[in-house]
């Protein structure tokens, strides 16, 4: 059986274990970075607010700004082999089948990060607001909460399609940079976010002249032309973000394909 068309989850793990091995203490000194800058970020906003109006809300803006920026920061480091010309043919004669290598930097790359990242948030700001409060009694809601947050966001009505829709869209940033990461060898994120312009650019001009052309604006609201009712729309952008994703995960995968032939 070849290596290059098999899967076996056995070496996806060998393979893991060694980028673990390699990157230990790169992966020790982000954390911990991580932890210092993120410790030093709540005291600075806190202390701002006047620690007495701080609260839960906080706690998720500030999240919720890293959580994207550092998500598409670090998926726009997949394949890191790819930068160059010597680690590309180290990283291609691996031996793992190009299935392997996919996954495994799909997963150590956005499904990883999802996981990581929020915990290692509730833990540092947990014991900053701990901390900051035996200092300040006067920073009241120090306990920061997911649960409370996701109670929030469901009692505006984000369920079902809708929700799916807003996961689907927070995959679209890593993915994006993910795919965008295999397809460029240099400055992989800029050039990533500068395509996924001009595609934006280009299709509200075209929606503008669709909008002028057709004289849309003169239709009764009651009419359908393109779409259909609210959530039927809803169900119609979940569902293209949906297939957009798994398309760019198609062109990350044959780019890895046609490197390796």
């Amino acid at each position: 059986m070849e290596t290059n068309n098999s899967f076996s989850f056995q070496r996806l793990m060998l393979l893991g274990k060694q980028s673990l091995i390699i990157n230990k203490k790169l992966i020790g000194i982000s954390l911990a970075g991580f932890a210092g800058t993120l410790f030093m970020l709540l005291v600075f906003f806190q202390y701002k607010s006047h620690f007495s109006n701080w609260g839960n809300s906080g706690y998720m803006l500030i999240f919720t700004f890293l959580f994207f920026v550092l998500g598409m920061i670090y998926s726009s480091l997949s394949f890191p082999a790819f930068r160059s010309k010597e680690k590309s043919m180290t990283f291609l004669m691996l031996p793992a089948s190009a299935t392997e290598k996919f996954v495994f930097e799909l997963l150590s790359r956005i499904v990883v990060f999802i996981f990581i990242m929020p915990v290692a948030f509730w833990v540092v700001a947990n014991l900053e607001g701990a901390l900051v409060h035996s200092f300040f009694p006067e920073l009241i809601n120090y306990k920061f909460s997911f649960g409370k947050a996701y109670s929030e966001i469901t009692a505006q009505g984000v369920e079902g399609w809708l929700k799916f829709l807003f996961i689907q869209g927070i995959l679209f940033v890593f993915i994006a940079s993910f795919t965008g990461a295999s397809h460029f060898s240099k400055s992989p994120l800029l050039k990533t976010m500068f395509t996924f312009s001009i595609i934006v650019a280009g299709y509200a001009f075209f929606s503008y002249l669709l909008f002028k052309g057709l004289n849309i604006r003169d239709y009764n609201a009651g009419k359908n032309i393109f779409f259909m009712d609210k959530d039927d729309s809803i169900v119609f952008g979940a569902i293209a973000i949906t297939l957009i994703n798994l398309s760019l995960l198609s062109i990350s995968w044959f780019k890895l394909k046609e490197k390796e032939a």
